[in-house]
């Protein structure tokens, strides 16, 4: 690992594990920690002498597979709650449960090679943008054509859309250093699918009780393992 990847993974771990210590759930360091990230990636792009061809209402990337920590998750669910009307979160619920149905009957590779619209998409622009996981912070592209590519044939993993290197060592040092901190602190830090979970989180009112308890946050989401 390069010492930049070091020194802002510790960077990160050390401020959000103090950030957690006492806090019954992670939303509060989790917000904090996002903010850190965009301020820390706005710096790195325009540093970059190449930059990222990704603008709002390019959404090819809104169709890949996305998975998250517990903590993601329940931040998104708690922004749902706080942000949309009865009638919308009722809809974007009905969307959510439609597409974890789908990924249920799909092996794990026929879900990284299938397009799905995430639920939470709207008018080709992320509906919880200030809230979307590390896994959709940290994806850029600099060939927007590269994407369309792989959107008409997802099928084919050879395609590039290419990133830009300093940019994505820092955005998954920093994603790291949030996971280490929530690991040392006692908290759920599987991986999920972002989408099972999201739907068990409004279905099931004891998963934010057994993450804070430490437990296993999803019972009945689809678990990653790495």
């Amino acid at each position: 690992m390069s010492d930049i990847f070091q020194a802002t993974a510790q960077q990160e771990y050390q401020r959000s594990a103090a950030q957690l210590k006492g806090s019954k759930d992670a939303n509060g360091a989790l917000k904090k920690s996002y903010e850190r990230y965009d301020n820390l990636i706005a710096k790195s792009f325009d540093e970059s002498t190449t930059k990222p061809a990704c603008k709002a209402g390019c959404a090819f990337c809104c169709y890949y597979k996305v998975e998250a920590r517990a903590h993601e998750v329940l931040l998104v669910k708690e922004y749902i709650s706080k942000q949309f009307s009865a009638e919308k979160t009722a809809a974007v619920l009905e969307r959510v449960a439609a597409n974890a149905a789908i990924i249920r009957t799909l092996t794990p590779e026929q879900h990284l090679t299938t397009n799905l619209q995430c639920a939470l998409l709207e008018n080709n622009q992320c509906s919880v943008y200030p809230v979307r996981p590390f896994r959709c912070r940290n994806f850029h592209s600099t060939d927007a054509q590269a994407c369309e590519a792989s959107f008409n044939d997802p099928a084919n993993m050879e395609i590039a859309t290419g990133m830009i290197e300093d940019v994505a060592i820092l955005a998954d040092a920093h994603t790291q250093g949030f996971e280490a901190a929530t690991e040392q602190t006692g908290r759920d830090n599987r991986i999920y699918d972002f989408t099972t979970a999201l739907l068990e989180a409004f279905t099931d009112e004891q998963s934010l009780k057994r993450y804070q308890r430490g437990k296993k946050t999803f019972q009945q989401a689809i678990e990653i393992n790495s």
